[in-house]
């Protein structure tokens, strides 16, 4: 007869794996979870690294058609122009033993500034789709015409001596009109006068953009001689 104490002190073959049985085991487990962690980490970040790289594709893309579209409608668009309304004034005189005469004739001139926008280079566009931003660098205003209208004209002579009027001083004032688009041409605009012509191209080219891009765009305009050489080539010398 087997003592019941015997029995019971005999191993168990259905009791529980001790902990470190069961170690293996969780390190296997945990190993496999890792690796699939970091394939999911590496697979989100290609995938975003995908969108990222389509979305700046996409990005440039549109960037270039903004600029080219622009570009492409300035040059049509020429010149632009902007205007001074401005007087002009020519003098004669003449001196002899018979006296002196001065004649002196007055005009409204108009001497119109342009900027030559036909050859704009594309790299002269830049485009920045943060904002809608379009920064633009063109040729700087230049005298493209002047005009004298004669026939609205103020004459004046000034005699002294013996000279008359109407023999030398319609000679004197026929001099002096012919000489009125020659002085015209002299004229060179500076200080207020040449800031306004400036910032009327400026603004003319900046709506210009505007239409073509949309009300709601940012056009910022700067001129090749914006810091040096800025009054002789403004004024078309």
């Amino acid at each position: 007869m087997v003592d019941s104490k015997e029995r019971s002190m005999a191993p168990d073959p259905t009791s529980r794996e001790s902990p470190r049985a069961r170690l293996p085991g969780r390190v296997v487990g945990l190993g496999v979870l890792v690796v699939v962690a970091g394939a999911g980490a590496l697979a989100l970040k290609a995938q975003q690294e995908r969108a990222i790289g389509s979305a700046i594709q996409e990005s440039r893309s549109q960037t270039g058609v903004a600029q080219a579209n622009v570009v492409r409608h300035l040059r049509a668009c020429d010149l632009v122009t902007s205007r001074i309304e401005t007087l002009v004034r020519a003098q004669n005189s003449d001196d002899n033993w018979f006296g002196s005469v001065v004649a002196t004739v007055e005009a409204p001139a108009r001497l119109s500034y342009g900027v030559d926008l036909s050859k704009l280079e594309s790299s002269r566009v830049v485009f920045s789709p943060i904002g809608g931003v379009y920064t633009l660098k063109v040729p700087a205003p230049k005298r493209i015409a002047t005009e004298v209208f004669t026939g609205q004209e103020t004459t004046n002579v000034a005699l002294a001596g013996l000279r008359f009027r109407a023999m030398a001083g319609e000679e004197q004032l026929g001099i002096a009109r012919a000489r009125l688009h020659e002085q015209a041409l002299k004229m060179r605009v500076s200080g207020p006068e040449l800031e306004r012509v400036r910032e009327s191209a400026r603004a003319e080219i900046e709506e210009l953009v505007k239409r073509i891009a949309g009300e709601n765009a940012v056009v910022r305009v700067t001129f090749d001689d914006e810091n040096v050489g800025r009054t002789r080539v403004a004024s078309g010398e």
